[in-house]
């Protein structure tokens, strides 16, 4: 009945305050950044956003005063996000400075950050996909190396299969100067050392990324 459906509608609020973020607030000052709205001439206030990242009076007067003058620039990437603060982090004027400097490392520091719990949620999920039963002793050193080379691998529109390492780093694979903290713990045979080194490398050749990604 009618009480049945008040208390379903209660729930369901709860349920939707459970999967909105904590930080909303952060989340509407972020869309002060997006390229429509960052270069009108009268536009939100920067500052409720740098405050969370800086708490320094000066570089707060300095990207204030960078945000109300940004508009004054001719910028080129003036339909994308991030390719406009990409810009504006790279610009410089005519004494090879950057007059917007505090406020791009603000921004991009700021757009950098997931932006939903759907991003959070899909890199917990790869965390206990890396990090299974089987690998429960897993360093989070190690965790983080292959949760960055499987992000840094998709940025970059690659597969682990056919990714090739650098030649300076197959040089380094199976050598002291890899494993210069595991040989400082225990001294393994030299002929042990040579055998591992040259199969590792071998290894690495024929696949890749995907030893570290698979196993």
């Amino acid at each position: 009945g009618y009480r049945d459906n008040a208390f379903e509608r209660v729930e369901l609020i709860k349920q939707l305050g459970q999967r909105l973020p904590d930080n909303i607030r952060v989340l509407q000052s972020i869309s002060f950044l997006s390229a429509d709205e960052c270069l009108k001439p009268i536009k939100s206030d920067i500052l409720g956003l740098a405050h969370l990242f800086t708490e320094d009076s000066s570089t707060l007067t300095k990207i204030d005063f960078q945000w109300k003058k940004l508009h004054h620039t001719i910028w080129t990437e003036t339909s994308n996000t991030l390719k406009l603060w990409s810009e504006v982090a790279n610009y410089r004027d005519a004494t090879g400075e950057n007059p917007y400097h505090d406020l791009a490392e603000i921004a991009l520091t700021a757009l950098s950050l997931p932006h939903s719990n759907a991003d959070v949620e899909r890199t917990f999920s790869n965390m206990n996909f890396v990090k299974s039963k089987l690998r429960n002793k897993m360093k989070l050193s190690t965790l983080k190396a292959i949760l960055t080379i499987k992000y840094g691998l998709k940025r970059q529109n690659t597969c682990c299969a056919s990714y090739e390492l650098p030649s300076d780093i197959l040089r380094k694979i199976g050598t002291v100067e890899a494993y210069s903290y595991k040989i400082s713990a225990r001294e393994p045979e030299p002929s042990t050392l040579h055998a591992s080194s040259s199969t590792v490398v071998h290894t690495t050749k024929r696949t890749g990324m995907q030893l570290l990604l698979n196993n």
